[in-house]
């Protein structure tokens, strides 16, 4: 009965919106690949959050051999033919982005400003461009407003909205700035699928053969072999969770681990005061306050995340 009801708890069954749309939620994913494959060994055997597939394309594309895992049979179907060569589409998710690049325009943002920001390569510029002529007074109540919890909780889940830190709109307006300050927009394709909501690139056919599988990832993670796999890309699967399917999860991440196993975990919190090394600046997606690139079953620096306890 504990299982069933831990299962139950599972906090993508019902997707992060109030009622799951008609199309898939997300048509690109929002999270820089580059993380995990710096983090990965060569040719590992990776468990990967399917998501829109991007992420695990790219791995796939770079030689590793990965299964990518989601519970929404829709947008596990969409990643699947991005991965055999059919176009990119919008989703939900890009669909409310739209509706604030359009909204932006109110507060000053015309195609020819952004796109005469997104063409800088010195972020010394950016972030000067940024302060003097994208972040107005306009921009931050809009992002305020449209970032608060009364108006998120129209569209998302009570959980999800829940698991966001306080003022996000600042915190994403300071994570943007990192951004700035860090990653050269001209070379940056993140930057201007946020700003103009440009197709994500694509990293060409894989290597091998992806494997999708239609699961609740934990479900796969018990009844997978031990150490079946040598790396997880798993999102931001952790956040809007109870407690207990995060300890479920991560029990069910120790098992299924080879030796000397990693995982990529993002999450929309801020880094609590246990955090350990935090990869989020090195994210050229720039939106996650918590990017952990984990160790399996080793304590201390690198290991099980501080969220999960």
């Amino acid at each position: 009965m504990l299982h069933r009801l831990e299962a139950d708890s599972t906090p993508w069954r019902s997707g992060p919106f109030h009622v799951r749309p008609s199309t898939v939620i997300f048509g690109q994913t929002y999270e820089d690949c580059a993380i995990e494959l710096n983090a990965f060994k060569p040719q590992s055997r990776v468990f990967a959050i399917a998501g829109a597939g991007c992420t695990a394309r790219a791995l796939a594309r770079a030689g590793h051999r990965v299964t990518a895992v989601d519970i929404d049979p829709l947008q596990l179907c969409y990643a699947e033919s991005r991965a055999a060569g059919k176009p990119w589409q919008r989703g939900a998710v890009e669909n409310l982005l739209a509706l604030g690049r359009r909204m932006a325009r109110f507060a000053g943002w015309s195609g020819e400003r952004v796109r005469e920001f997104l063409n800088f390569s010195d972020c010394a510029e950016q972030l000067d461009y940024w302060d003097s002529c994208l972040e107005t007074y306009a921009l931050r109540s809009a992002m305020d407003t449209l970032l608060s919890p009364c108006l998120l909780r129209l569209c998302y889940a009570g959980p999800f909205v829940e698991s966001l830190p306080g003022s996000f709109g600042r915190q994403i307006r300071r994570r943007l700035r990192r951004g700035w300050a860090t990653h050269p927009n001209r070379s940056n394709p993140y930057a201007a699928s946020l700003l103009l909501g440009t197709p994500p690139v694509d990293p060409g056919p894989p290597a091998y053969p992806i494997r999708f599988v239609c699961l609740d990832a934990v479900d796969l993670l018990e009844s997978s072999p031990p150490s079946s796999y040598d790396a997880f890309a798993l999102s931001n699967i952790g956040d809007g969770a109870p407690p207990e399917f995060l300890h479920r999860l991560w029990r069910a991440v120790e098992h299924a681990a080879a030796p000397d196993a990693v995982a990529v975990l993002r999450s929309f919190r801020e880094p609590g005061p246990d955090s350990t090394e935090n990869w989020a600046s090195m994210d050229r997606s720039m939106l996650w306050g918590v990017v952990g690139v984990h160790h399996i079953g080793i304590s201390g620096k690198g290991g099980k995340p501080c969220f999960i306890g």
